[in-house]
């Protein structure tokens, strides 16, 4: 059975930005602040781009889930129901409260949490898990990275540093050769790569990515 859900954000974080500045620069050994500006706009725009090629937001928010399983108009021949429910933001920190049919649930008695993929699982009578009823179903927690992992700001880190490096250069340039002084070439998305996400990153990025069904 399927289920609509809706998210509401109710505590947004601060800033969704997935490396600081001065990490920024003491990778790319930038001294001064007079990048900063352009730094803080790669940063933002870089940040972007990865979470829309991810499909997620990394950085922790207190956010409301709302479920409504999928089930028969009465008389419910068919009651419906489903075997775990998925949060829309993992891993789960804190969970504030789960309530069905707009009863309160006892974690640890009612319902477990999966934190690491963001899973409530139904337990029943016996502590096993059992499917979740056709009642609306509702979670409000505090989930996301409260630090974003080094290898996904390794990833932005790698896109700033192209983007820095290629800011006077013509973005379409793929290929540069004088003879006998200097011989250069730049990597293009084409075909079916990954829009502008080199291989490098994108490698990165694939373990955190969202499959998205159509």
């Amino acid at each position: 059975m399927g289920f609509k859900r809706i998210s509401t954000v109710q505590t947004a974080a601060a800033s969704k930005d997935l490396v600081a500045l001065a990490t920024v620069k003491s990778a790319l050994q930038i001294q001064g602040s007079d990048e900063n500006a352009y730094l803080k706009l790669l940063i933002a725009s870089t940040s972007a781009a990865v979470m829309r090629y991810c499909n997620r937001v990394f950085v922790a928010e207190t956010v409301l889930d709302e479920f409504w399983p999928d089930r028969d108009p009465y008389p419910f021949q068919l009651p419906g129901g489903l075997k775990e429910l998925q949060l829309s933001r993992w891993p789960v920190i804190s969970l504030t409260s789960v309530t069905e049919n707009s009863l309160a649930l006892v974690a640890g008695t009612d319902f477990r949490t999966d934190g690491d993929v963001g899973h409530l699982i139904r337990l029943g009578g016996n502590a096993y898990p059992v499917p979740w009823s056709p009642w609306p179903i509702a979670a409000i927690h505090n989930s996301g990275f409260a630090t974003i992992p080094a290898d996904v700001q390794e990833a932005v880190i790698r896109m700033i540093k192209a983007r820095r490096l290629g800011r006077t250069r013509d973005p379409y340039e793929r290929q540069r050769n004088i003879p006998g002084v200097i011989e250069q070439s730049w990597w293009i998305a084409t075909g079916d790569e990954a829009g502008n996400m080199p291989p490098d990153v994108a490698d990165i990025l694939d373990n955190y990515r969202v499959p998205v069904i159509g």
